[in-house]
């Protein structure tokens, strides 16, 4: 619902007195749209508490009135205040002001029912709907049951020992996240990564030169289950398979390969730590390559605030086979935000490869993430 405030000027009156705010929060819920079909549902309680519901999630509200004319809500670290007016032509319809900016949104109160149809669009969050600081904390929890499609561009720069090595090659990989919350407050996770080469550099036979091959590389999916304690440590374990989806020879193995995987951290609201190992066999298929790898995403996030973060997350692996490790510096910055309604989180990071085949392996690897929030649709089919 829109209504001009110019034109409706006349109608507005003040909502004033410590009473008239409170019986606006105290015990009453808030629905909000955030964008089509997507609502997000804040209880606040009577004692000053409360919680808000939204992309799959829950953030802790507070809630007080100050002075006789204005609400002040509890948003993270944050608190935004709120002086309240009525239309007095239509005692449901108000209109809420933010001290701090002006901004206005109008809503409908009912029978301890808000309704807010068209939200301020902000990254600072409000009383019905989280703030980019809040989603940027969120999605630093590996174990966070908020569904997003992350979108990673990815560009590689190849040297080694064998003729005419220095290559580059270029790929994007769609990895969506769809977890399913459990009554329990655990997390089953299903994570697929599909790859598409652009221009993947290939060994010609003999090895006297190289090959530019593009094409849909052998697609990975990880199935695991995750817990957050109370007190921050993070949790999971599953199974992690790779499918022998290549359309071509070169960008693939031929082979299916499984293996477990688990992850251990700690997490507080301004950083995170741990470590996520997987190993991997092959167990099938019609190549000729024997596959014993072991792989370790270690991490470290720093959040400090806005929406930031910035830290590192290199990827470790060892292939058993050839008795060769493979390991890089790695830089990562990233930003949250919130466009539309919807929260985007945005990152670029760097590595540099300190061990890597003599003959042939990466030395850069430069890469931009852009991963927008969804609602898990998924999740609706299991309800």
């Amino acid at each position: 619902m829109a209504i001009s405030a110019g034109a409706q000027a006349q109608t507005w009156q003040p909502v004033t007195g410590a009473d008239e705010l409170s019986a606006l929060f105290s015990d009453t819920v808030q629905t909000a749209t955030l964008k089509d079909g997507v609502t997000a549902v804040a209880t606040y309680n009577s004692d000053g508490t409360g919680e808000l519901k939204a992309w799959g999630d829950t953030f802790p509200r507070s809630w007080e009135v100050k002075g006789d004319d204005q609400v002040c809500v509890g948003i993270s670290d944050d608190i935004r205040c709120f002086t309240i007016e009525v239309d007095a032509s239509n005692p449901k319809t108000h209109r809420g002001r933010v001290v701090t900016t002006g901004e206005t949104v109008i809503f409908e109160v009912e029978e301890r029912q808000v309704t807010i149809p068209d939200p301020v669009n902000t990254s600072e969050g409000g009383a019905s709907q989280p703030s980019a600081e809040e989603i940027a904390q969120k999605l630093a929890n590996p174990n966070a049951p908020m569904a997003s499609l992350t979108f990673r561009l990815q560009h590689r720069i190849f040297d080694g020992d064998l003729p005419d090595a220095s290559q580059t090659g270029t790929a994007l990989v769609f990895q969506p996240s769809f977890p399913f919350s459990l009554e329990n407050g655990d997390v089953v996770f299903f994570r697929p990564a599909i790859p598409i080469q652009f221009s993947a550099p290939s060994p010609d036979p003999g090895g006297m030169g190289f090959s530019s091959e593009s094409g849909l590389g052998d697609i990975a999916f990880d199935v695991a289950y995750g817990r957050t304690t109370k007190t921050g440590m993070l949790y999971a374990g599953g199974v992690i398979v790779s499918l022998p989806t290549a359309t071509n020879d070169a960008l693939g193995t031929d082979r299916f390969t499984m293996g477990p995987e688990f992850m251990i951290g700690k997490l507080t609201k301004k950083w995170v730590i741990g470590a996520f190992p997987n190993h991997q066999w092959d167990v099938g298929g019609s190549g000729d390559k024997d596959i014993n790898l072991t792989t370790m995403q270690l991490f470290g996030t720093v959040l400090p605030g806005g929406g930031w973060n910035y830290g590192t997350s290199p990827i470790i692996s060892f292939d058993h086979i050839s008795d060769q490790w493979t390991i890089p510096l790695n830089l990562t910055v990233g930003k949250t935000v919130i466009w539309n309604g919807r929260p985007w989180k945005l990152s670029a990071e760097l590595n540099y490869y300190v061990e890597q085949a003599d003959s042939f392996g990466p030395q850069w690897f430069i890469g931009i993430n852009v991963a927008p929030v969804v609602e898990n649709v998924l999740a609706r089919w299991f309800k």
